[in-house]
């Protein structure tokens, strides 16, 4: 019994100096990095602009709806994080920055620390002066052209963002790898507005303010995070038109349509930045004629005034909005740009805007002997 026991002794003996011999690889470990690399996609925006903003303010809302930091970059093209802490991101780029737009009084910014209340407003003015036709009236300023990209996405690293590793071995440890692609969506439209007018000849040129007017309507703003325009709408003053040519197809033997009393035909239009259509009533089954009320008011040569008044709810459309399209009307779509035209063919012939006859009265007669006026170009009017 005494020799079994020696023998079982040994045999445990044995084992543990053999087990201490063998030694599991020294292992280390780091704080596992994340590389996120995001880029910036500006197709969309430069379908509706002409040019890049001059930066970007990026802003990032970690774990939650609170920014958690915002930086304003002049790299269009995109950034690299090269160490992400761990968490959930939200994330939202605007053109330019908060303090441009504010500098300019264009508009105002509200809840600029909160990524699903956030929101951009049009400043308003007011027309003080009690001699004009439309004293006392507010307007929407027309905002400059801004833009929005949104996204969201995860860094999430095993072991709490710890990774292991021999010793010897740290050539093989990586990172967590993204890359995102944000699209710039651009914020505001152009509204083009085209009205055919008989008796053009007897208005003051539209440069020297012989055409004014303001349309309803229209948004005041939008919501960053969801890219919708408000429902809130206001007006926006319609005075910096220009002489669009004469009618298309003039009177057989006639350099330019004419009418009665030797009457021109042409047309004037004007093109106004706006947010757009107010969420909800962005398609055109979703309006009535009174959603959207048109004035015009002209000066005559004679220095008398006549206005003209049009509710063109079921006029004013997006591109690719023909009255068809239902609720898949995209977010993106509120960007496209926004026509509207006063002729025959939407008011018929005789909602037409028809000018009385007028003489001259003083300087800035819309002679239909001088030549049409061009944009920031002098026109000598004969006397």
């Amino acid at each position: 019994m005494q020799a079994l026991v020696w023998h079982l002794a040994s045999l445990m003996l044995l084992f543990i100096v053999v087990a201490s011999c063998y030694r599991e690889p020294l292992e280390l470990y780091k704080q596992g990095d994340s590389k996120v690399v995001i880029g910036y996609e500006w197709s969309d925006w430069l379908k509706y602009n002409t040019t890049t903003p001059e930066g970007i303010y990026v802003m990032y809302f970690k774990d939650g709806n609170t920014i958690t930091s915002g930086n304003l970059t002049h790299d269009l093209e995109g950034e690299t994080h090269e160490k992400m802490p761990n968490g959930t991101y939200k994330q939202m780029v605007m053109t330019n920055n908060f303090t441009y737009y504010t500098d300019r009084e264009n508009m105002s910014f509200y809840n600029t620390d909160d990524f699903e209340k956030m929101m951009a407003i049009s400043r308003t003015h007011n027309i003080t002066d009690m001699n004009a036709w439309d004293a006392g009236r507010r307007y929407l300023k027309e905002p400059l052209p801004i833009g929005v990209a949104i996204d969201s996405f995860e860094v999430k690293m095993d072991n709490d963002g710890l990774i292991f590793y021999e010793y010897d071995k740290d050539d093989g440890v990586d990172t967590l790898n993204q890359e995102r692609q944000d699209t710039i969506w651009p914020m505001t439209t152009t509204l083009t507005i085209r009205v055919k007018v008989r008796g053009i000849n007897y208005l003051q040129a539209p440069s020297m303010g012989g055409v004014d007017g303001y349309i309803s309507g229209l948004a005041d703003g939008f919501f960053f995070s969801q890219k919708w325009r408000r429902s809130n709408v206001g007006d926006i003053k319609l005075n910096h038109w220009r002489f669009d040519g004469y009618e298309e197809t003039p009177a057989a033997g006639s350099r330019r349509a004419e009418g009665e009393n030797g009457s021109k035909v042409g047309w004037i239009a004007t093109d106004i930045q706006t947010f757009g259509l107010p969420h909800g009533r962005e398609l055109l089954h979703q309006r009535t004629p009174q959603s959207n009320f048109l004035k015009l008011h002209f000066l005559l040569i004679d220095d008398s005034t006549i206005d003209f008044d049009y509710d063109v709810g079921k006029m004013i459309h997006y591109d690719g909005d023909d009255g068809s399209l239902d609720v898949t009307f995209d977010k993106a779509n509120v960007s496209l740009q926004l026509d509207l035209e006063i002729d025959a063919h939407t008011v018929g012939e005789d909602g037409v805007p028809t000018i009385p006859y007028a003489q001259p009265s003083g300087t800035g007669a819309f002679d239909a002997d001088v030549e049409p006026w061009g944009d920031d170009e002098n026109v000598d009017v004969p006397m």
